[in-house]
């Protein structure tokens, strides 16, 4: 039971870490590297560029972590679940970090475009716009992203769900909050009522934290626990 306790500590310090690591560090690289000037300004500004990139990685290490912690837990309940949370949570990782791969590679393009005082800047317009198009959909707030972690989040909150491993009300919120973000996200690469779309995010970003404090705080449900455990004791 202590070591179930630890390990929803651990997972709810993870979810948080994730969000705050992320909103830090894209709150340091995202104004250069989405100015119409970043040509000119991301490899003079590299330094903090690099730390804001850097910052988002670990909180792409952050969402491995979570699923790795979970599943022998969420396994003795539903395996097949808990096997698909972990896919999905590392695939969501692989597009984030080749998100930040991309990311640093306007560094170097800037540079270059430096080096040659500015000419040819057609040509590094087009290779900065082609690498930024690739970070609109595999990033954060890309379709495709938005995709992968939308069905992650319906496996997890599902598996909790059914093993009640917290309130079922909590799961419920996660559950819709995946179904927002998703249909959010087709709304913005639509263009399809932005404002609303925006809006679309909260619920799965308050669930998020809410069940990160429900983790650190309560824990895992004890009846939930020892259910399984009483089951593979008379098996």
């Amino acid at each position: 039971m202590n070591s179930n306790k630890k390990t929803a500590r651990i997972v709810g310090a993870l979810f948080i870490m994730a969000l705050v690591l992320f909103l830090i560090g894209k709150a340091f690289y995202e104004p250069i590297i989405s100015s119409p000037d970043y040509l000119d300004n991301t490899y003079p500004n590299r330094v903090v560029v690099i730390i804001g990139i850097l910052l988002e990685f670990i909180s792409a290490l952050a969402v491995v972590l979570i699923p790795v912690l979970l599943f022998p837990i969420l396994k003795k309940h539903n395996e097949v679940l808990a096997l698909g949370y972990v896919s999905f949570r590392l695939f969501e990782a692989v597009l984030l970090s080749f998100a930040q791969i991309y990311k640093l590679s306007l560094v170097k393009l800037s540079q270059d475009y430096l080096n040659k005082g500015g000419v040819d800047a057609s040509y590094f317009q087009n290779i900065g716009s082609s690498i930024q198009s690739v970070i609109y959909w595999i990033d954060h707030a890309g379709l495709i992203y938005l995709i992968v972690f939308a069905i992650g989040a319906l496996i997890l909150y599902s598996a909790l769900y059914k093993s009640k491993l917290i309130p079922r009300w909590l799961s419920i919120w996660g559950l819709i909050g995946a179904v927002a973000i998703l249909t959010g996200s087709v709304m913005a690469t639509f263009d399809i009522s932005l404002v609303l779309a925006m809006l679309l995010i909260i619920p799965i970003a308050l669930q998020e934290q809410a069940m990160a404090i429900w983790f650190i705080v309560k824990g895992f449900n004890p009846s939930a626990i020892a259910s399984v455990s009483a089951k593979t004791d008379i098996n």
